[in-house]
Order: C-alpha cells, then sequence, then structure tokens
C-alpha cells in the first residue's frame, strides 16, 4: 500500500464519519466483548492449568471474531471493512479452529505429550492461511453489501478452508468422544457430553459460510459463539473446581457497571461529533485522546459509586469480616473462639450445621472440637486422605463440586465419607507453614440457600485470621497444660520429699532401737558370762550342803531321815541346775570339736532345764522322743538353739493368751533327723516369716526382746550343716523343724 493508501486509511479509521450505529453491529460487539472476559476471568483463576489457557485461546479468538464482524458492519466504507474482515475478523476465525483442538487435546490426561505435533502442525496451517487472507485476494476477494452491512466475498482457496476447519473441528470431537469413553467418573462423562452440545451449537454458526453460496441465511453466529464459549468454561469451571456463580456475577456486574458508565458518555460523543467536523487525521487522533483521557477520569469517579450500588452484600460481609477480625484479639481460650466463630457463621450465612475438626497431635487425628446441629461425630484420622488433599490445596472447598476434580478420583470415597458424615456442603481447611491445624465444615443453610459467591469470598478471606487465631489459641492452651503438669510435678515433689522425711524419720528411729538392742545384747552377754561365774561359785556351797547331808543320813535317827533326804535331794537338784548354767554359758571354743550328739539328751536336758517355770506358767512340754541316729554337733549350742525355740513358744503362748501346749518330737526320715517344736501361741504372719531369722527383727515390745535369738540359732544350725524352717497362721501357733544330715 503506498503512502497516500495508508495516509487516506488512517484518516478514514480516525474519522466519526466513517463508521455509523448499526443496530446489527451491538449483538456482536457485546457477546465478543462478554465472551472474551469469559476468557480472561476463567484463565485468571487456573493461571497453573493448561486447560483454562486453552479455553482463554478459544474466548479470545471467538471474541475478535464477534468483534470484528460487529465493526464490519459499523463501516460505510467498502475498503474499510475489507480491511477490518481480513486483518481482525478473520484472524479469528482461522485461529478458533486449533485453539478448540488445542483444548480437546488438554481435557483428556496423557494426550497433550501424545499430540503436540499436531497442535503445532493446526497452528502453522492457520499461520499460513491468516498470512494468504492478508497477502492476497485468495481468501477474501473482496466486500458486497448484505442485509447486516458488508459481507466478505469468498476466494477460490475458502474452500479448502472450510474442508481444513471441519477436519481439524471433526479431530478435535474425536478426541472428546475418545475421553467420553475411556472416564470413569460421572462428573467428567456429564461435562463431555455438554461439550458435545456446545459443538452442536458451534456448527449452528458455521452457517456465517452459506451467503457466499447461495443460500442468504442471517448472520447468527453471535449467538452460537456465545452459547458454546458459555458451555465450555462452565465445563472449565466445573472441571477445575471453580466457582460458576462467580463467573456469572462477575460478568453480569461488570456488564451493568460498564453499561451504566459508558451509555451517557457514549451518548454524548455521538451527539457532539455530529455538528463537530475535524481538519485532518491528526486533529481527530488528537480529539480521541482527549475523549480518552475524559473517559478514564469520568469512569474512575463514577466506577465506585457503582461498586458501591451492585455489590452491597458484599460490603456487608466485609462489614463482618472487619469486626470479627477485631474481636479475634480478645479470644484466647480455644472455647470462645470455638463458639464466637460458630455463632459468627450461623447467624451472618445462616449456617444450620456447622463442625469444626482441630488436630491432635499426640493421637493423630483430627478431632470434632466444636458441632452444632450434629451429633456423634467422630475423629478424622490424619491419614485421611482428603484432608491430605485440602492440607495441599488450602482453599475453600464446595462439596458438590469437588467430585469434578480427577485429583480426587482415587480417594472419591473418603471424599463421600466426610461429606456425609459431617452433612457438609462447603470444607474450609486451616492451613499454616504448609500443615492443616484444623478445618471447618459448613452444612445446609437454615433458609436452603446455597452458598452465593460472595459468601464463599467471605470464607476465603475469613479462613486466614481465623487461622492463625486457633493456631494460637491452641498453643496457649498447650502451655497452660504445660503449665499445670509444672505445677503437679512440683505439688509431688514436695509430696515426695514430706514422705522422705518420714522415712528418714522411720529409718532414724529403727536404728536408735537397733542401738538399744544392741546394748541390751551386751547386757545379756555379760549376763551370760556373770551367771558362769556364779554358778561356778553357787556348785561349791552346794557340793558341801550335798555331802554333810549324805554324812548325816548315815546316823540319823528315822525321824530325821526324811528331811535330811529332802535337803539332799533339794540339794541334787540345784546342783543339777548349777551345772546346766555353767554347760549353757561355757563358749563354743571351750566346746570339744564336733561328736556324736543323741538329740534325745539334749530335749531331755532342755526340758528339765526350763519345765519348772513353764510349768509355773501353766504351760505343758509333751516330748515324742522317738529313736534316732546321732548326730555331729555341739551339744551345748544345741541345748541353746532349743531353748530359744521353746522360750520363744512360751512368750507367743502368753500373747495368746491360751492354756500353753508345747510338743517336741524327734524324728527320722529317708534324708535326714528332725527336732520339731510346735505350740498353740498366737502365730507368726506370712509377712514375718521372711524376717524372724533377721538380726534384731522382734515383734515383742522394747526390753522384752532383743530379736537375736533366732539370728543366733540360725547361724548355729547352720554351722552344724542343718536347715530351720518354720509353718505358721496367726491365731493357730507355729511349728519349727530342725533338720541335720546323716552320719
Amino acid at each position: 500500500m503506498s503512502r497516500t493508501g495508508r495516509s487516506k486509511m488512517m484518516n478514514s479509521i480516525f474519522s466519526p464519519h466513517s463508521f455509523f450505529l448499526n443496530l446489527w453491529a451491538l449483538p456482536n460487539l457485546i457477546v465478543g466483548m462478554l465472551v472474551i472476559l469469559e476468557g480472561v476471568f476463567v484463565i485468571s483463576q487456573g493461571k497453573r492449568a493448561v486447560a483454562p489457557l486453552a479455553y482463554f485461546l478459544i474466548t479470545l479468538t471467538s471474541g475478535i471474531f464477534l468483534t470484528g464482524v460487529g465493526i464490519v458492519c459499523s463501516v460505510r466504507q467498502e475498503i474499510l471493512a475489507l480491511n477490518f474482515s481480513r486483518y481482525i475478523t478473520w484472524f479469528g476465525i482461522i485461529f478458533v479452529t486449533p485453539s478448540v483442538y488445542f483444548f480437546s487435546v488438554t481435557w483428556g490426561a496423557g494426550l497433550l505429550k501424545a499430540q503436540i505435533k499436531n497442535i503445532r502442525r493446526n497452528y502453522f496451517m492457520a499461520a499460513v492461511f491468516y498470512l494468504i487472507c492478508i497477502f492476497s485476494p485468495y481468501l477474501v476477494q473482496g466486500m458486497y453489501h448484505y442485509r447486516t452491512g458488508y459481507f466478505p466475498k469468498a476466494g477460490f482457496l475458502e474452500l479448502p478452508f472450510i474442508v481444513w476447519f471441519y477436519t481439524v473441528m471433526g479431530f478435535a470431537l474425536i478426541n472428546f468422544l475418545r475421553i467420553h469413553k475411556a472416564a470413569t467418573t460421572p462428573s467428567v462423562k456429564k461435562n463431555t457430553k455438554l461439550i458435545f452440545f456446545a459443538f452442536a451449537i458451534a456448527f449452528i454458526g458455521s452457517a456465517e459460510f452459506l451467503p457466499n453460496y447461495g443460500l442468504n441465511v442471517f448472520p447468527v453466529a453471535f449467538l452460537s459463539m456465545s452459547v458454546f464459549s458459555t458451555l465450555i468454561g462452565y465445563c472449565v469451571i466445573r472441571y477445575r473446581l471453580m466457582d460458576i456463580e462467580t463467573v456469572i456475577h462477575k460478568t453480569l456486574m461488570w456488564l451493568l457497571s460498564t453499561a451504566v458508565a459508558i451509555v451517557p458518555f457514549a451518548t454524548l460523543i455521538y451527539g457532539v461529533q455530529r455538528f463537530y467536523r475535524p481538519l485532518s487525521a491528526w486533529s481527530s487522533m488528537f480529539d480521541y485522546l482527549v475523549v480518552a483521557m475524559a473517559f478514564y477520569f469520568y469512569f474512575r469517579s463514577i466506577q465506585p459509586r457503582l461498586d458501591h450500588f451492585f455489590q452491597r452484600q458484599g460490603r456487608n460481609l466485609r462489614s463482618i469480616y472487619e469486626r470479627f477480625s477485631r474481636e479475634l484479639v480478645y479470644l484466647k481460650s480455644l472455647r470462645d473462639l470455638l463458639q464466637s466463630f460458630a455463632r459468627m457463621l450461623r447467624r451472618q450465612l445462616y449456617v444450620r450445621r456447622l463442625a469444626v475438626f482441630l488436630l491432635d497431635e499426640k493421637n493423630g487425628e483430627y478431632v470434632p472440637a466444636i458441632a452444632k446441629g450434629l451429633r456423634n461425630l467422630k475423629p478424622i484420622p490424619a491419614s485421611h486422605l482428603f484432608l491430605g488433599w485440602l492440607e495441599k490445596k488450602d482453599s475453600v472447598v464446595m462439596g458438590d463440586l469437588v467430585g469434578s476434580d480427577p485429583e480426587v478420583e482415587a480417594f472419591r470415597a473418603d471424599v463421600d465419607d466426610f461429606f456425609h458424615a459431617t452433612q457438609g456442603m462447603v470444607a474450609v481447611p486451616f492451613v499454616l507453614g504448609g500443615k492443616l491445624i484444623g478445618l471447618a465444615s459448613l452444612g445446609r443453610k437454615a433458609n436452603l440457600k446455597s452458598y452465593r459467591a460472595a459468601e464463599v469470598q467471605f470464607l476465603i478471606q475469613l479462613k486466614i485470621p481465623v487461622t492463625i487465631a486457633f493456631s494460637n489459641s491452641m498453643r496457649y492452651e498447650n502451655i497452660n497444660e504445660l503449665y499445670t503438669q509444672v505445677r503437679k510435678m512440683i505439688e509431688e515433689l514436695k509430696r515426695w520429699n514430706v514422705e522422705l522425711e518420714h522415712r528418714v524419720e522411720d529409718r532414724t528411729r529403727e536404728l536408735v532401737k537397733t542401738q538399744e538392742q544392741l546394748t541390751q545384747a551386751e547386757k545379756l552377754a555379760t549376763l551370760g558370762t556373770l551367771a558362769g561365774g556364779v554358778a561356778h561359785e553357787i556348785n561349791n556351797p552346794l557340793t558341801a550342803v550335798l555331802t554333810n547331808a549324805q554324812i548325816l543320813l548315815m546316823d540319823a535317827r528315822k525321824d530325821d531321815v526324811e528331811s535330811i533326804s529332802l535337803i539332799e535331794e533339794g540339794a541334787k537338784r540345784c546342783q543339777t541346775i548349777v551345772q546346766k548354767l555353767m554347760n549353757y554359758a561355757r563358749k563354743t571354743a571351750e566346746e570339744a570339736p564336733h561328736r556324736d550328739v543323741d538329740l534325745r539328751e539334749v530335749v531331755q536336758g532342755t526340758c528339765a532345764l526350763l519345765g519348772f517355770q513353764l510349768k509355773q506358767e501353766n504351760i505343758s512340754v509333751e516330748m515324742k522322743l522317738g529313736i534316732v541316729p546321732p548326730v555331729k554337733g555341739i551339744a551345748g549350742e544345741l541345748n541353746q538353739v532349743l531353748t530359744n525355740l521353746l522360750v520363744n513358744a512360751r512368750d507367743a503362748i502368753y500373747t495368746a493368751k491360751v492354756a500353753g501346749r508345747i510338743t517336741v518330737e524327734t524324728l527320722e526320715t529317708s534324708g535326714s533327723v528332725e527336732l520339731v517344736v510346735t505350740d498353740n501361741g498366737i502365730g507368726i504372719s506370712k509377712e514375718n516369716q521372711k524376717k524372724i531369722f533377721d538380726p534384731f527383727f522382734t515383734t515383742k515390745d522394747v526390753g522384752s526382746g532383743t530379736g537375736l535369738g533366732l539370728a543366733v540359732s540360725f547361724g548355729i544350725l547352720k554351722r552344724h550343716d542343718a536347715s530351720i524352717t518354720v509353718e505358721s497362721h496367726p491365731g493357730e501357733g507355729a511349728t519349727f523343724v530342725i533338720r541335720f544330715p546323716k552320719k
């Protein structure tokens, strides 16, 4: 194009007289902008996904096509209409085809990598056709008048282009058929069926080609393309868990607010331009810049008022959010926080059923911390797959949309179980530092309405401060619990300290008692030595008394014989007692080495020594002396052992306050010679039976016993290779059995 031609074209574009208000153009312009806005919103919600990108390319090319049709219908000059048709309208027509194929590939798992070459090939062919369109008349030969305005006249390459157009569309449809056949989830099958329906509607729009082939049809591509893009967008939104209500809400609000802002300004400009004639193209361009700046400041001033009018519910929720966020500062108790959170949701969002689960790290599960309108909620294990997915996603999830996400296909049963158990419709995860510390399940609302887009957005904003508040309250509760445990430990240590002091006092008293017993033992040892000396000193006078008594008997009269005989008998008895005391007190070193000892003699001698005293205390001693072989030992020490047993039996009988009976028995068994002492005293408890042979252990009052008798006896028997055992029951007496080995 020459410089003069370009200058004329610029003057035509910027001249307001080159365009006119065509009612047939308005639907294409409005729908074109709406379709582009749908694509912008979807890709803004799923920036990391490929399917939203492919959908955006479909809406972009479709919007460019419809906008181009609207501009061409509003142009007065044929050359200007031809350029707009080649550069804008046909750009959308050509590139929408590979974009649809690209979208079909992204819809199925694994298809993108397998068909990446086909995608590139289709875009390459589209680029070739576009270059042919703008640099030659082979695709768009010219323009002619149609009932709606200028219409492009087909070149000879339009028919091959149509064949390529439908071929690529057919392959895209085949991809969707494969995806529908391989789908295992009802949601994917349902969305794919909607895409089939959208394709059927889109093919109606291809009727735009028919006027060039003699069929005069009304161009309704804006209707079919709007339905096609909307249905595809709905499937993408459902597939990626977006909120369809948010799309519609934001789009309608934008259109309404924009229409209210633009229509008065556009009417004013259109009325002024009738009476204004620009001098040149540069003057027109300057005028348009001034108008654009004026519109910018006008729109900036009116937009807040429009938002204020159309978003009243959002303002109310924001005020609730701000008020509740301020309250969170003063709620430190976890219980108060849960109650306030539940109260706010039930009053403001009319939530009928609500459950909040918090992490219990000790047990590895999420426990129901509060439940409103629900009963018998059970803890959820931390290994629950749906909760792990929520932790990774960290976003508010709608229960009726989550099933459409292919990521949850592997654990769909867990998802269904969670929403069924909690009767929930919305799940709000509380994630802090990449870790799920809790979640809330919101059930059906009391007014039976669904959750609107503004309410979902409110929950998304609310979960951030609530998560921080829950984390702080849980830490605060843990600190209080730890403080309580420390206090309990301190109290326990104090109690142990007091108990230890008591034990030390008890041990000190026992040591004092033991010291007294040792002193008593020393006294007894000294008394034993004195007893030996006294017995030796008494023995000489007794010998003299006995000798004189025997001499007197020789010359005594009959009347005196009986008295002198009694003196002789008493002296002999005293001499026997003294002899036994001397034998008892004699030290072991003074005894001869172990010799044969007749146990019967030991029993008879000891019983004779103690018999008179026991008889005085109403205790009978019965001797059952069986014939037994002699044992190796020291008679004096065995006398001492038997004496200790008889004295202990006497004390037990005295404590029981019964008519005493002591039995001393000797018998022979297959491997030993036994000496058995049995009494009918108070008996010995099972606990004390293990201690009676310990030194200084006694159950008698202080001063009544030393606790050394059985200990000394145990040592003596050990030197004789003998053993001693006891059998007793409280109140039934005791039996001591001494076993000597046979020679």
